[in-house]
């Protein structure tokens, strides 16, 4: 058993129910009764042996046949040990009710009211506990539960009526609106702590760098920012739902959508939590693939990341200058698989297509001029005056607070944390080549845009060695059970027909059992969480993304910026809504 699994059974006896080791996936799980989970958590974080300071998530699941229906689910990672642990307890359906760790962790506060939002689960203790992707005031139930049905339920917001001031106030089917609403409402009769010089603004949905989908209610003292606070929940994906009617396969196409500036990362990070799930081992060259197009597709979003924040800022050659590198990208993404933006091209077990030696000699010349339009962007941006004041010195944030936030990504290595899930717990080709993780100083959003520069840097680096290393061989598993004979079988052999026609209408069953992946996404770690009943369809799948998580120190990253600040703030994350509001 693993040292630190002895160790909680030993400390708290009573508190820990059951402990895991699934020695095959690399996996620690600890049952914990409910009531003790603060005290559990609270040793995980301060124990200089655990050393759990990151807060990963914290996800729920839902057994309505069980006497403890909801089950609440955190993942932690030791950054001191490099160690993940899972710790999981349950809750009645009569009292769904649990501690709040957002005393220890800063970063649980979203993910805990996504958790309350959804299922329905209150934390005791939290200190804003209300819902954060639905409206406040729905009253339909929670939508992850297994009772909740997929479409819906038709539901309506409603507003209350009050009556305009110069207007007599007019009769309802229930009768006259009373006095008490009649009356005007007046500063001096609301009483407030709030000091009269502060303004409350709205800013979004509809402001372009909000994206359209994203509202801010920004606390003013005069210019100077008092409070952000994110309102999220306009733009519903309902993914997590949706795959519990899905079959594995059939999930791929939806983690295009999730971020869809980035969709192979998003693809690659599904086909792996699945693999991970069965145990399925890839061939060599399609991991060389993988790794390859994974870093083609760092660099697409890091470029899109770059045009779209100078542009914001007020920059506008640098936005058609990195379109053009982006574009070449995109042909390239387009001769691989036939798609520019949402591209479904991973396979659980591989790739659907080779990588052709015309594709291998159009990137390696693109991977000869890259380095220089780099340094273009950088000279360009470096002595701009308006690029500096707005970036050096602006959301600063430090490293013990990133990680206590949960943040990852060039967000938390800009702070000076040398975290990257492609070192820690190497995938693909990310073991076999030299590259470097680049590490920021001051934690503000000029050292963002510096570690995302250095970042394509060491894309180039990562892809120029993988396709010199590139081996021969089968770009996809050889499992039957699980992966469909090749379409040119399909089109002339019967054997292989039914073979196809049977994977794609039953599916696949994985093995009963749980497992998280965690991938390096653009943005940030991209995680999945799937738990299997056994059947083609996950009973269960959280996805962990970056945008969520990174929105949730928002506030804490604006307090005391001026207003023209958010719009660099929001930028500085790299944030897509889409995985935001899953």
């Amino acid at each position: 058993m693993h040292p630190l699994l002895e160790t909680l059974k030993a400390k708290f006896p009573e508190a820990v129910l059951s402990v895991q080791e699934d020695r095959e996936r690399a996996e620690l799980s600890v049952r914990v009764a409910a009531d003790r989970i603060p005290d559990v958590a609270t040793f995980l974080h301060d124990d200089p042996a655990a050393a759990f300071d990151h807060i990963t998530d914290i996800c729920s699941a839902d057994y309505p046949d069980e006497a403890e229906r909801f089950e609440v689910i955190y993942h932690f990672l030791s950054l001191p040990h490099g160690t993940r642990i899972r710790l999981k307890a349950r809750v009645t359906e009569d009292d769904p009710t649990i501690p709040s760790v957002t005393g220890i962790w800063k970063g649980a506060n979203f993910l805990e009211r996504e958790v309350y939002d959804l299922m329905g689960i209150k934390f005791s203790g939290h200190p804003d506990l209300r819902r954060i992707l639905m409206p406040e005031d729905y009253d339909e139930g929670h939508p992850l539960r297994k009772d909740f049905p997929t479409e819906g339920k038709g539901w309506r917001s409603r507003f209350e009526f009050i009556p305009r001031l110069d207007e007599p106030a007019a009769e309802t089917v229930e009768g006259e609106i009373s006095e008490e609403k009649k009356r005007p409402f007046l500063a001096e009769e609301a009483p407030s702590s709030r000091r009269k010089e502060e303004l409350l603004l709205n800013m979004g949905p509809q402001h372009p760098a909000t994206h359209g989908v994203l509202r801010v209610v920004l606390e003013l003292d005069g210019e100077r920012i008092v409070k952000a606070t994110p309102d999220l929940g306009y733009l519903h994906r309902g993914v997590e739902k949706l795959a519990e009617g899905l079959a594995y396969m059939q999930i791929i196409p939806h983690t295009d959508r999730l971020d869809y500036v980035c969709s192979m990362t998003n693809n690659y990070a599904y086909v792996r939590a699945v693999e991970k799930l069965l145990g399925l081992a890839v061939p060599e060259r399609a991991e060389y693939i993988r790794t390859i197009v994974a870093e083609m597709q760092r660099i697409v979003g890091h470029l899109f990341w770059l045009g779209t924040q100078a542009l914001d800022i007020g920059a506008m050659t640098v936005f058609f200058w990195t379109f053009r590198e982006r574009e070449v990208l995109l042909d390239l993404f387009e001769k691989l698989c036939g798609a520019r933006l949402t591209l479904n091209y991973y396979r659980i077990g591989g790739v659907d297509s080779d990588f052709t030696p015309d594709l291998a000699a159009r990137l390696s010349a693109f991977l000869k001029t890259f380095p220089a339009h780099i340094q273009e962007y950088d000279a360009l941006l470096q002595i701009n005056r308006i690029w500096v004041g707005r970036t050096k010195n602006v959301a600063v944030i430090s490293a013990e607070d990133a990680i206590n936030f949960g943040l990852t990504g060039p967000v938390l290595r800009a702070s000076g944390v040398a975290y990257d899930v492609r070192k820690l717990e190497p995938y693909g080709a990310y073991g076999k080549v030299e590259w470097e993780v680049p590490v920021g100083k001051n934690g503000d959003t000029y050292d963002r845009y510096w570690v995302r520069m250095e970042e394509m840097r060491q894309s180039c680096r990562i892809i120029a060695q993988c396709l010199e290393q590139m081996p021969e061989g089968p770009i996809i598993a050889d499992a039957p059970q699980i992966i469909p004979p090749p379409k040119a079988h399909v089109m002339r052999d019967m054997e292989s027909l039914i073979h196809h026609f049977i994977i794609f209408t039953h599916g696949f069953k994985p093995p009963k059992g749980e497992t998280y992946c965690a991938s390096e996404a653009p943005k940030g770690e991209l995680g999945f969480f799937i738990i299997s009943d056994g059947s083609p369809r996950p009973y269960r799948m959280k996805i962990r993304s970056p945008s969520f998580v990174h929105m949730g120190a928002f506030d804490h990253m604006a307090r005391g910026y001026l207003i023209s600040d958010i719009i660099t703030i929001f930028g500085t994350y790299d944030i897509v809504m889409g995985e935001c509001d899953r």
